[in-house]
């Protein structure tokens, strides 16, 4: 069984003992606290196409944020050049905070009020044999049971990519998501800010009864130094993106990539924790064969060995 979950708020990110006054946020949204630049950074953004990221000449940008008075614009504008704006040869054009501040604004203006209320999905609630179940609100792709009401599964999910008229779309969602954002978190660079981000295994519980989930043995842990953002996922679930896991159900005609990750078709089993130093001791089956796994606590693994069946 795959169980994951995410704790997706943002914490604090002014360090200990940082005057929050002088840190460099504070500036960061204080030029984004104004409508006119808010829309000079849209404009230029909206005027961009497949080819990359376009230059706006002054008076083309004015007329496209809609502000009349040109001194007022020109003042707004003189803010954001050096930080979310670069002057170039055709005119105006976003620098790599501004196009990350663009993609805020449009996520933002895409989170909507998309609902699709829970409906079946092939097979059971681990904990007591009830239907399983898929749904989607506050942003979030869930799945859980019907019946007893536990929740196996919870990350957020662009309403963009869910379509209420079509329910496997949340699936497709909540699966691509998940790859995308654990195989990059694995790899030490954080999907949404591009900062570093380091992995551990916790073997906590708070965590679930807090949020009311499903618990499990060994639970990844990735958070980003920057932004802080984090997620818990299952540890089998952030194994199929190790080659050795890949190799060994390719080879027994299984395409791991297309299995949801709270698939009931792959079997894992924790066989072992050891905590000095740590290390999970675990395995997959198929048919009777095994893929025994060993993984350190910063989620390496360190050891892959098949053992196929007489």
């Amino acid at each position: 069984m795959f169980y994951l979950c995410d704790n997706s708020f943002i914490r604090q990110v002014v360090p200990r003992g940082v005057d929050p006054d002088e840190h460099p946020s504070r500036r960061t949204f204080e030029l984004l606290a104004n409508e006119i630049r808010l829309r000079i950074i849209t404009a230029l953004g909206d005027a961009s196409g497949e080819d990359g990221y376009a230059s706006l000449a002054f008076s083309d940008l004015r007329e496209a944020t809609g502000v009349e008075d040109s001194g007022k614009f020109t003042y707004h504008l003189k803010q954001l050049i050096g930080e979310f704006v670069e002057e170039t040869e055709p005119g105006y054009s976003l620098t790599l905070s501004g196009i990350r501040a663009y993609q805020a604004v449009v996520g933002h203006q895409a989170e909507g009020d998309v609902v699709i209320e829970p409906f079946d999905i092939p097979g059971e609630c681990p904990t007591c044999g009830g239907q399983r179940r898929a749904w989607y609100e506050n942003g979030r792709g869930h799945v859980g049971c019907g019946d007893c009401g536990e929740t196996e599964f919870r990350y957020p999910v662009d309403a963009r990519h869910v379509d209420p008229e079509d329910v496997e779309s949340l699936l497709d969602a909540m699966h691509a998501q998940c790859l995308r954002d654990y195989g990059s978190m694995i790899w030490g660079i954080c999907p949404y800010c591009g900062g570093t981000a380091a992995t551990e295994l916790r073997f906590e519980a708070d965590h679930w009864e807090e949020t009311g989930m499903i618990d499990d043995d060994a639970l990844v842990h990735g958070a980003c130094e920057s932004c802080s953002w984090f997620f818990y996922a299952n540890l089998a679930a952030v194994l199929r993106l190790e080659e050795p896991v890949q190799a060994f159900f390719a080879a027994r005609g299984v395409d791991i990539w297309s299995e949801y990750l709270w698939t009931d078709h792959i079997d894992w089993i924790v066989d072992a924790v050891d905590v000095d130093p740590v290390r999970v001791r675990g395995h997959f089956a198929h048919d009777g064969d095994h893929l025994s796994v060993v993984v350190d606590g910063d989620v390496r693994l360190i050891e892959a060995r098949t053992i196929e069946s007489v």
